[in-house]
């Protein structure tokens, strides 16, 4: 009976979330309409650079810099659209413009190939590319800087801080945002916002790309900060800046989410943003606010949408924390083993062992999955969502540090979203 009142009274706050807002509303959408657009992104501009670069390999085959002009084209191609193909179209060439280069000619090829290999997770390869251009060239700052970004996906923490002790200059744009990533990894989030700041304030008016970059990051740590309005007028400005800049406007979806409880406005926005990209992002946020507004059939619509596509072959491991999280919630526990243990072994990081540690507690499988809390997690991040699974598992296991954590992930209410946070409330007071 007590569990059933338990359910019931999780259900009255779930319906009183889901209908009102707790909080004074921040999102509105007359500061964002003009920037909403169904119609497709106009890639024709694009599209004639991929036919003339080709146009120009086919003339010259061996000549280097057309490869790498049409591998930066299919980049774009790739930031446009989502298509993960124009990643592998992207690579192909590069390889290509690399082999046709001696010495210091292959670097920057070199660290295309890097940075291509960190959007698609593999991020081994991405420390061997940025190895080997770094052999090649007495300019070492480049190189290393993209293998930091490689190392901390690994997990690699200490070689990571080494490359930012060898690498310092409080002038470089490209060092600031490290050492930022650097100090919010280290749960010094004052810090990372004040280098994040500094280094925003280095760019220059015509780098519009690194504008856009810069802003809507600092949008993302004043939301984690707790500074939503900030956070808020950060996305606004990106898209005055550029009104097809998606990242911004799904941050403006999470801030009508996760802040005002809108959850009309959330959908609408994430819906359009949808019809935009071949990747299956969206998905996952319209599953949350269906779960929200307990629309199970719905949510669980989504989720099906979602995996079909990011199960494809050609996402390879980008999406496998997500998938992994579905099919614990369809008590799909050895496929999401086989992954999380898949991904640890590629790179055995804090977040990778969380993934695992949380198959097994909700497989019933609790001692392992403390063993794995306290060997390899516990300490080592302060990610809100790690720390929240690790609440879960102690407190679910009466060992004190449980409710510590639970409290602390609790802080972090805004940056999880209303549907961990209800579970986090609940687990307290139960």
């Amino acid at each position: 009976m007590n569990d059933v009142l338990k359910v019931l009274g999780l259900m009255l706050v779930i319906a009183s979330c889901s209908q009102s807002p707790q909080t004074e509303s921040i999102s509105n959408n007359a500061d964002y309409a003009k920037y909403l657009n169904t119609q497709p992104t106009n890639l024709e501009p694009l599209e004639k650079q991929e036919v003339f670069w080709i146009k120009k390999i086919v003339e010259e085959p061996r000549g280097f810099t057309f490869y790498e002009k049409l591998g930066s084209t299919y980049h774009q191609l790739f930031k446009k659209t989502g298509d993960v193909n124009y990643l592998d179209k992207a690579d192909s060439v590069f390889v290509i413009a690399q082999k046709l280069t001696q010495g210091r000619w292959k670097i920057p090829s070199l660290l295309s190939l890097s940075s291509l290999a960190i959007k698609k997770h593999d991020f081994q390869k991405a420390v061997t590319y940025a190895v080997m251009a770094n052999e090649l060239t007495e300019e070492k700052f480049g190189p290393l800087l993209m293998q930091f970004d490689a190392e901390m996906e690994l997990g690699n923490y200490q070689m990571a801080r080494a490359i930012l002790d060898k690498t310092k200059r409080m002038n470089s744009f490209d060092y600031l945002v490290r050492l930022s990533k650097y100090k919010d990894h280290e749960g010094d989030l004052d810090s990372a916002i004040y280098y994040m700041e500094k280094a925003n304030g280095l760019i220059l008016r015509h780098q519009k790309e690194q504008k856009l970059w810069a802003t809507a990051n600092l949008a993302d740590m004043y939301g984690h900060a707790g500074r939503i309005k900030d956070s808020y007028a950060n996305y606004l400005k990106v898209l005055t800046l550029d009104s097809t800049y998606d990242y911004a406007m799904k941050g403006i979806a999470w801030v009508a989410y996760s802040h005002d409880r809108n959850t009309i406005e959330a959908r609408e926005i994430l819906k359009n943003l949808q019809q935009k990209t071949a990747l299956p992002d969206y998905f996952l946020l319209l599953a949350e606010i269906s779960e929200l507004e307990e629309k199970k059939v719905e949510a669980e619509n989504y989720k099906d949408l979602f995996l079909v596509e990011a199960g494809k072959s050609k996402y390879g491991g980008m999406y496998n924390k997500y998938v992994i999280d579905i099919l614990i919630g369809q008590n799909n526990f050895d496929e999401a083993i086989k992954l999380a243990e898949e991904e640890v072994s590629k790179r055995p990081n804090p977040a990778t062992y969380d993934w695992l540690g949380w198959t097994l507690f909700n497989q019933g499988k609790s001692e392992e999955a403390i063993k794995i809390y306290r060997e390899n997690v516990q300490g080592e991040t302060f990610e809100p969502e790690v720390i929240y699974h690790m609440g879960v598992v102690y407190h679910a296991l009466g060992i004190s540090e449980g409710q510590d954590y639970l409290e602390e992930s609790l802080q972090a209410s805004y940056e999880l979203g209303p549907l961990v946070t209800l579970e986090i409330k609940s687990r307290l007071k139960g």
